[in-house]
């Protein structure tokens, strides 16, 4: 008996650790599956949000001083 099931046993092992596998990888996509959902409905309101209720507020554009230099002299032709 003691024999048999030595030679059972590594065969019990490799098919818990398939169905451990395939269950790890039905999780994962489901997390995957689940995060991709709520990631996407966030993103529909917040674009929503910010169509039809802007931010009141205006950013001032300020002008940087200092010189420019508009010349294409650096470069060869």
């Amino acid at each position: 008996m003691k024999q048999l099931l030595n030679r059972i046993l590594p065969f019990i092992f490799v098919g818990i650790a398939m169905v451990a596998l395939a269950f790890g990888i039905m999780l994962l996509a489901y997390l995957f599956f689940f995060g991709a959902l709520i990631g996407f409905i966030l993103y529909i309101f917040f674009w929503i949000k910010e169509k039809f209720f802007p931010n009141k507020t205006l950013t001032k554009t300020t002008k940087k001083s200092g010189r420019i230099i508009d010349s294409d002299d650096w470069r060869k032709m």
